[in-house]
């Protein structure tokens, strides 16, 4: 358990350092400011002390806001951190394959653009795809024959993605597709299905929460990646018991 936890709080610092990373990029930073920098308020600028960065803790201390212009720190910050803290975790706890550390991370990247710009960097979708495809040939080399669940995975993934056209005016973006067909060939089957259940479900459920308690519309350009980065550190989390519930409905 010791090293579990630690890999939790490694994955908390990580994402605390990726979404200070990210949002840099973004923004036109140039090297070496890029690294160099020192953490600030996204608002009034003021350069944030050391106990201001503890990822999760200071924004609960603090009450999700800057202590110095009062600026509301959005949620999804403490949000991702402990996303990907948990999803490390719980790789490291499960033994699941290292590769999945990698996967979770362009998950992670994937969430934060899509959070603001409602898409993702061309770039980082394509170098995702080759790292996907990289990682099934090198499955297949190694053990000497084509991983037929992740040609399952792919035929999974074209019908659920016919239904979400049947089911929604405004059917998923390329860039989601991709991100999607790409997992299903790193994965097997079993999570691959475990994680597109956990999927629907906490998107269903938030949309619910939207038009039954905030009384609004379900927007069509609702950004998707979050839930699909939080999705798959929830589907890590209870492994076992998904792939079992899995394996129950479609009886592997």
């Amino acid at each position: 358990m010791y090293f579990t936890f630690m890999m939790f709080l490694l994955g908390l610092v990580l994402a605390s350092f990726l979404n200070a990373l990210l949002y840099r990029i973004d923004n036109g930073y140039k090297y070496p400011e890029i690294f160099t920098k020192g953490s600030h308020c996204e608002k009034c600028e003021q350069m944030l002390k050391t106990y201001e960065l503890i990822p999760v803790f200071s924004y609960l201390i603090f009450k999700g806001r800057c202590s110095v212009c009062g600026y509301k720190i959005p949620k999804y910050y403490p949000i991702s951190e402990l996303a990907l803290g948990i999803g490390m975790g719980s790789i490291y706890y499960y033994s699941l394959s290292p590769i999945l550390y990698i996967v979770l991370i362009f998950f992670f990247c994937f969430s934060y653009f899509d959070r603001i710009y409602k898409e993702i960097p061309k770039e980082l979708v394509d170098t995702f795809l080759i790292f996907s495809v990289i990682h099934f040939f090198m499955s297949t080399l190694l053990n000497h024959s084509i991983p037929e669940n992740a040609v399952i995975g792919g035929i999974v993934i074209c019908v659920f993605i016919l239904l979400i056209a049947k089911l929604m005016k405004k059917p998923f973006g390329m860039g989601d597709i991709l991100v999607l067909l790409g997992l299903s060939i790193v994965v097997n089957l079993e999570l691959y299905l475990g994680y597109i259940y956990v999927f629907l479900l906490s998107s269903g459920l938030y949309s619910l929460y939207i038009v039954l308690f905030k009384k609004e519309k379900i927007k069509s350009s609702l950004a998707l990646l979050p839930f699909m980065f939080i999705s798959l550190s929830i589907t890590f989390l209870f492994y076992p018991y998904i792939v079992e519930f899995i394996s129950k409905v479609f009886y592997f």
